[in-house]
């Protein structure tokens, strides 16, 4: 069987970027395409040489070296670096466990399956079809998914405490006129543990930082922290701004926290 190296330098470029795309979605956020095709030309231009070395040892310190490498390219300046890193070694592993279950069903022997191609053409072009079809799927439905919540002045905003930070969407309610040192910004006692992390406890259980609201149903005390907000209007139109946040009872399936109507009138950046 004839491999090209063409091909090799095709199939490693396509499935590294996919590996460095995933990273980014197992962590729940959007992929710098930026840093992931820099981190891939780098990456596949490193794996070329693989071959030319022939000591276990310095092939294997290539290897270490480059994933290093690459992990500093895609995640260097932003939070959990080192959770970041271990995520990219599982998406790796997700990819490489496709690519050897394919050639393992192919030539039914494990051996071939990790040092055989599966047949003279690259991989990759029988992958590249259907995750095309993928992308431009997904980004047609959440442009509508978009257009249909901001109908029903449901927004994506941004949450950040300074130590986490979180994307939910968020229901703008025409009703909600609370307001503490701030604006007041509602969400479960969930989304709230999802954004405080390990500082939950100390949070809910902190003395002078509660209010009390009237409902339909009597008063209601809810604990408030400080946050930021960002708030998506637009592609290129956001507001920015400080809010407390409450933990209350949120239980809707489209929106997982509520804000009140004066945020639409803060001032815009675009």
């Amino acid at each position: 069987m004839i491999v090209y190296i063409e091909y090799v330098i095709l199939d490693n470029f396509v499935f590294t970027l996919l590996i460095c795309y995933i990273s980014y979605k197992i962590m729940r956020e959007s992929a710098k395409m930026g840093r992931c095709i820099v981190a891939t030309v780098v990456g596949t231009a490193i794996a070329v040489l693989y071959p030319f070395v022939k000591n276990m040892f310095w092939a294997v310190a290539v290897k270490v070296g480059l994933y290093c490498l690459m992990c500093v390219i895609l995640y260097i300046k932003l939070p959990k670096f080192f959770l970041r890193s271990s995520v990219f070694l599982l998406s790796t592993a997700l990819v490489g466990g496709v690519q050897f279950m394919l050639g393992f069903a192919v030539y039914g022997d494990a051996v071939k399956a990790l040092t055989y191609p599966i047949s003279e053409l690259p991989l990759s072009l029988f992958f590249m079809p259907p995750l095309i079809l993928f992308l431009v799927g997904r980004t047609i439905l959440a442009r509508l998914n978009a257009h249909r919540l901001r109908q029903n002045f449901i927004y994506e905003v941004r949450l950040n405490t300074g130590e986490n930070s979180i994307r939910v969407r968020a229901l703008v309610d025409t009703g909600n006129s609370v307001k503490a040192k701030r604006d007041v910004v509602f969400v479960s006692s969930v989304t709230a543990l999802e954004l405080l992390g390990s500082s939950f406890l100390k949070v809910v259980t902190r003395k002078g930082n509660s209010m009390v609201i009237h409902t339909a149903s009597g008063n209601k005390k809810i604990v408030l922290f400080d946050a930021k907000m960002e708030l998506y209007l637009s592609k290129d139109e956001h507001i920015f701004m400080d809010v407390q946040v409450g933990i209350s009872d949120i239980k809707h399936c489209d929106y997982e926290a509520i804000l009140p109507l004066s945020v639409l009138g803060k001032e815009r950046i675009l």
